[in-house]
């Protein structure tokens, strides 16, 4: 299991990415990365059925990461959506020069400054925001069982991803109230564990650990899929 805790500009923040108990490797990604005063978080799963699912969703985090950074090195402002429109770009065309078209990912991502974060997302890895007592889908998610008339057991069959297309649409929001924290996670995890538990989780007195229980809970409720987690909130809070 991967596993991330620690604080950064004013965030405590727990992160965990297990391969879960009938998949054969892990195609999931985290991100947890300071830049400038902020917080830049995300989760990316690979897509099963299409080649190279694990690369494409560490292609997705690591290409995040890489024009945040350079994005506070030139002083301009940071556009997650449009990020994401570049990120989606930037994997369509190396899936292609490294032999596997198709390649392709979800993306999740929160950018935290003090009491607000930018959010954006392709896929159906979900954000959620502790506003209050209760947790709150931020994100949507992008799949046939999310349209209109839409049946629960189309929930694999994305209508969105990162890489499958040359362009993609992103969703997103800016300057959003934080509350009491974001969760972000892919469907191995939220499938199998309740927004109940995962508020619960948020705030929690040691992240760390409530992130390795998701974990764990997840795997005794069956494990079918890649699970990853990842909890932030502002310190102090909890």
């Amino acid at each position: 299991m991967m596993f991330l805790a620690g604080e950064s500009n004013g965030f405590v923040y727990a992160g965990a990415s297990d391969i879960g108990r009938r998949r054969q490797e892990n195609q999931d990604a985290l991100l947890i990365v300071s830049v400038g005063d902020g917080l830049l978080c995300a989760v990316a799963d690979g897509l099963g059925g299409h080649p190279n699912g694990r690369w494409a969703a560490n292609f997705a985090v690591q290409q995040l990461a890489s024009l945040a950074e350079q994005s506070r090195e030139s002083g301009s402002a940071f556009n997650l959506r449009m990020a994401f429109e570049a990120i989606n770009r930037l994997l369509y065309e190396a899936a292609i020069s490294v032999g596997t078209p198709g390649a392709a990912t979800t993306l999740v991502a929160a950018l935290l400054r003090g009491d607000r974060f930018d959010w954006a997302n392709v896929g159906d890895s979900r954000l959620y925001a502790l506003e209050g007592a209760r947790l709150k889908q931020i994100s949507r998610d992008h799949n046939l069982a999310a349209e209109p008339d839409g049946e629960p057991g189309l929930a694999n069959v994305l209508t969105r991803s990162v890489g499958c297309d040359p362009g993609v649409e992103a969703d997103g929001g800016e300057s959003v109230p934080l509350g009491g924290g974001l969760v972000l996670a892919s469907d191995g995890l939220y499938a199998l564990v309740s927004p109940d538990e995962l508020a619960a989780a948020l705030r929690a007195d040691d992240p760390g650990a409530a992130v390795r229980d998701l974990v764990a809970l997840a795997n005794r409720r069956g494990g079918h899929d890649n699970i990853t987690v990842l909890l932030v909130r502002r310190a102090g809070v909890g």
